[in-house]
């Protein structure tokens, strides 16, 4: 009987396998399926019909097995739904290094985008703990290294790339929120109920053009705009940084 180790106790069977820590030498014949085909299927499932269509039923029907079959690869829906979430974001970009570290975070950050957009129902899955599947976590690691390379110390540099993850969500669900033509019924709905007395800078803004652009374009100008603004609070935070540890500035002996 093979050893049970800390990953085997801490760690789903799914991750495991995911990351090729799977205990025990199987014999016979190569195994149909695999934790990778399952959550490519349940990708299917979700990109088509949403994540309510993913059941552990669904799967296995999709790939022409039992239910049962499932369980010996992932142990319940939310291990199901954690490996798809790893599926769908598969290999981090190849960042431009010649760009910079800001240019690397922009990149970073689109693609980010883009892969929320094309599996917005990552957004419903409830994983319970911080990533730890292959995929995501490579993304992270590519993440940090861009934005390290701003000089700011690591714990400052994790958070500023966390804020742009959440400005990236951020957006990615108002173009959900908007989709189909949503933003122009909210300007004309609103144009019924402001009134300008009242709420004069909201029917400034109004006023302006700023809702007309449409806000289900994720990858437009306002997310450049607002993208920009991040990178410049953290490029101005790794300024002061690198003044403060330069050498006109440390004290004399």
């Amino acid at each position: 009987m093979a050893r049970e180790t800390e990953a085997d106790t801490q760690l789903s069977r799914a991750v495991r396998e995911l990351w090729g820590m799977a205990t025990g030498v199987r014999r016979g014949p190569k195994p149909a399926m695999s934790v990778r085909s399952i959550a490519a299927a349940g990708v299917a499932l979700a990109d088509a019909d949403g994540i309510d269509a993913v059941t552990m039923a669904a799967v296995a029907k999709r790939l022409g097995f039992t239910t049962m079959s499932l369980y010996r690869y992932v142990e319940s829906r939310q291990d199901l739904l954690a490996v798809m979430a790893d599926e769908a974001f598969g290999p981090p970009p190849s960042l431009t290094r010649r760009r910079g570290w800001r240019g690397q975070v922009e990149e970073w950050a689109r693609a980010d985008a883009r892969q929320l957009l094309a599996h917005p129902w990552i957004f419903d899955v409830r994983p319970g703990t911080p990533p730890v599947t292959p995929n995501l976590l490579a993304w992270m690691e590519v993440g940090f290294a861009a934005i390290a390379g701003s000089g700011l110390p690591l714990p400052q540099a994790a958070s500023s790339l966390l804020t742009v993850d959440g400005y990236v969500r951020s957006n990615v669900q108002l173009a959900r929120q908007f989709a189909d033509g949503g933003t122009g019924l909210w300007v004309s709905q609103l144009r019924l109920v402001l009134d300008p007395e009242r709420l004069p800078t909201i029917s400034a803004v109004m006023e302006s053009g700023a809702f007309e652009d449409g806000g289900d374009d994720v990858t437009g100008d306002e997310f450049e705009f607002g993208l920009g603004l991040l990178l410049d609070g953290v490029e101005k935070l790794a300024r002061g940084r690198h003044q403060e540890l330069s050498p006109a500035r440390r004290p004399r002996r």
